[in-house]
């Protein structure tokens, strides 16, 4: 894509988005990366393994398509819904997606981390390949910072008795 500097020079410009699969705790455990072109939604059926009870999302992925792809797996539609020209959300669509956020929340903290300690607010690779190995090892970083305060704060788990 080229763009105009301010002093009207072409300039490239490469955009990259993340996209994640977290759980109720905030492992990652799916992730990939896509042209900063390609809308959200495209994401979805990659990111759902299948064995999610519900699936909090923001608005990108209100869709129709969205709601009959969750009632078919038996996946709890808790997607944020949003707005359309001259059909505003209802106040209960607000409320709703004012309780939706509070537990969604928990699948952007992985982005903070990226970019507030990884320093990944902005890319400084070319390609996907790339980037995906870039953000893979961070979402390893991520897990496994994650894992240690999970030990630290409840240990390890009891090993379940046989027989």
């Amino acid at each position: 894509m080229a763009r105009r500097d301010s002093r009207g020079n072409i300039k490239s410009t490469y955009g990259y988005s993340v996209h994640t699969g977290v759980d109720e705790d905030g492992f990652i455990h799916r992730q990939t990366v896509t042209p900063g072109n390609a809308h959200d939604s495209t994401e979805r059926d990659t990111l759902l393994l299948g064995d999610e009870a519900a699936l909090y999302a923001d608005a990108a992925y209100s869709s129709q398509a969205t709601r009959e792809k969750l009632a078919q797996f038996g996946i709890d539609d808790q997607v944020q819904r949003k707005g359309y020209w001259g059909h505003p959300l209802s106040k209960a669509d607000l409320v709703r997606n004012k309780e939706i956020a509070v537990i969604r929340s928990g699948g952007e903290r992985p982005f903070a981390t990226y970019k507030s300690r990884y320093g990944l607010a902005r890319t400084r690779l070319m390609g996907l390949a790339k980037n995906l190995t870039l953000f893979g090892l961070a979402a390893i970083a991520h897990n496994i910072a994650k894992g240690a305060k999970f030990l630290a704060l409840y240990g390890l788990p009891d090993p379940e008795p046989t027989g």
